[in-house]
Order: C-alpha cells, then structure tokens, then sequence
C-alpha cells in the first residue's frame, strides 16, 4: 500500500509537468487567406489609408469615377482659353450625324419667320450709360427665338453676365482690315471673322494674321449667295466648299463651326440644315449701316449708335471694309469694358 501511494504521486505529478509544459508551446500558424478577405498583416497592394483622394471609392481620382482624360473632346465641343496673354481654341470636329436625315430638307418649307422681311433683323434695345439700365424696347417674336436656340444658332450670348462680343464681316478687302487686327491685338480682345471664298483666296495674308492672333475664322460661303433661294445641295456645297478654299491655304486651321448667312437671309430652312451640318449659325443683336464705302457715316455718330445698343449678350455685327469701325474700335472697346461687360469669344455662347 506504501509503494501504491508513492507511485500515484509520482505519476500526477509527472501529469502536472506535462501539461504546464503543453501550456507554453507556440500557436500554428494560421493559413493564408490567399488574398481573399482581409488578412492581419496588409499586403504591398492593399489600401490601408482609407478614403482620400487617391482611393477609387471617392470618385476623385484613381480608376473607379475617373473624368475623360484631359484634351478629349466631344463631337462638335469647342474650348477656350487665354496662354500667354493669347485666345487658344480647342475645336472637335463638326457633329454632322444630323445629314443622316437630309433628305426632308428637299422638301422643308423656306418660308420667312413670320415676323421678318428677307433678311435678319434684331430687336431694338437703349443704353442708359448713367445708370447702366437697358431698356428692351421691343423683340423678335418668341417663337423666332426658339427656332433659333432650337437649331444651335446665336442671336444674342448670356443674357444673365455683361458680356459682349465682336463679330465682323469679310467679303472685300478695302484695306482697313489690318488696322482693325492691329487695334485687337493691342486691346488684347478676341473677334471672330466671317469670310467668303474671294476672300480666302485675295487675303490669304489678313486669314493668317486672324489664326495667328487668336481669332475666329466662320463660314460666310464661296459666293456670298442668298441662301433661302439656292437648293438643299447647293446651300451645303456653298460652306463644304468654303472649307475646303481655307484648308487649302491653311492646312492646320481648326475645323470651320460657326456660319453667318451673307445678308443675313435666312429662315428656319437654314437654321435647320446648317444645324444639320454641325454649324452653328451667328446672327447678331445690333448692327448698323457700315458696309456702304462710299457713304461712311461720321466715327462720332456710329460710336454712339454702338454705344446706345450695348445691353447683356450683345453680339455686334461690323464690316471690316467700313473706315469708321476701323477708326472707332479702340475707343468702343475701352468704352464697353470701361461699362463692366467683358469681350469674349463668340464660342463662349454655349446653348
């Protein structure tokens, strides 16, 4: 019995060593995940910052809800911006997936808005320059207005800012145009320039000094025809043609976007199957009688004309062969911007 006793204390306590022995051996390893889940330790690939701005499920950067790269473009966008003190543009090419339907044109009414002669008119509105107020003494019909921003086209730009804007007309050269880019560029202020195919083919010199200096080159067509007279085929080969003459002389011009119908015919006719053909087409808020050279008016008397017209959105209408709008220019832009309106280009005006 006391060889009993002693053997069961020695094997407890041998069972007692054993398990204290047990209690200190290390953990096994748990298995990878395999990268599958979270695991303990983060991986060189795992985002361990949380959301910022480099993590995808902000939106912000990264490649989940990334913007298109910087410099694409959208069918028929236009940017712009200043570089150096100088308008750059950014044109896509013209949207023209409407010529798809063309063929209801051939049949479409040319028949004038029924508030309008011939040719492009544009309502009446007074300056008060002491107090800056604009009085809209009367204005196109609404549904002229409609038809126009229907189609793309441009009458006036926001008419929410003071913002104005200089188009000019060039069909013949009577040697004033390069005063007019002279006095731009030293007032550092951005126009567009509608020409026809003569002139393309006579000034190649002036177009040069227009893409050089920041301007806007538009479509005035080869032969400055009427363009609610002429038929489907004939109105699209008087712009396509037109193209063609300024890619000829400058083969890295910007795609032609802007059109302004010689005389200002037009109708819904033309609005329309120049929409189709991508253009936008550029009528004008004010003009006044400029084009006639052998009857100019006074600097004084027009510069007040053109002063009295200044209101939100305006886009004036000048012919580049008046003497008077050569001679009155600097002194209408220091005027206007002198009123708080801005000058931009016409391609800010984004319906």
């Amino acid at each position: 019995m006391k060889y009993f006793k002693m053997i069961t204390a020695l094997l407890l306590a041998a069972l007692f060593v054993l398990a204290a022995a047990c209690s200190k051996a290390p953990t096994p390893a748990r298995p990878s995940s395999s990268g599958v889940g979270r695991t303990d330790k983060p991986s060189e690939t795992m985002d361990t910052a949380g959301p910022g701005p480099d993590n995808p499920e902000t939106g912000e950067s990264g490649q989940s809800g990334d913007p298109s790269p910087d410099g694409d473009l959208k069918p028929g966008e236009i940017r712009w911006s200043i570089v150096d003190g100088k308008y750059v543009y950014e044109i896509a090419p013209r949207d023209d997936s409407g010529l798809a339907t063309v063929s209801e044109m051939y049949s479409y009414s040319t028949a004038y808005y029924e508030d309008q002669p011939e040719d492009w008119y544009f309502g009446k509105t007074e300056y008060n320059e002491a107090t800056g107020e604009v009085t809209y003494v009367w204005e196109r019909n609404a549904s002229v207005l409609e038809s126009v921003k229907k189609y793309g086209g441009i009458y006036r730009g926001d008419e929410t800012r003071k913002v104005a804007y200089l188009t000019f007309d060039c069909g013949y050269e009577y040697g004033t145009t390069g005063d007019i880019l002279d006095t731009l560029k030293e007032k550092n202020c951005p126009g567009i320039f509608f020409v026809t195919g003569y002139y393309v083919k006579s000034e190649p010199g002036l177009i040069a000094r227009m893409y050089a200096e920041g301007h806007l080159v538009g479509n005035h067509t080869v032969n400055h025809r009427r363009m609610t007279t002429v038929d489907t085929d004939t109105f699209m080969s008087e712009l396509n043609g037109l193209e063609a003459l300024v890619k000829e002389a400058f083969p890295d011009a910007p795609p032609m976007r802007y059109f302004r119908p010689p005389s200002g015919n037009s109708n819904e006719w033309t609005f329309k199957l120049a929409d189709k053909m991508g253009y936008k087409t550029v009528m004008w808020s004010y003009a006044y009688y400029d084009y006639d050279t052998e009857n100019q008016p006074p600097v004084s008397e027009a510069l007040a004309k053109l002063k009295n017209a200044l209101h939100p959105g305006v886009v004036y209408l000048l012919h580049t062969e008046s003497a008077t709008n050569a001679a009155l220019l600097g002194d209408l832009i220091d005027w206007i911007r002198a009123q708080g309106y801005e000058l931009l280009p016409i391609c800010d005006i984004n319906y």
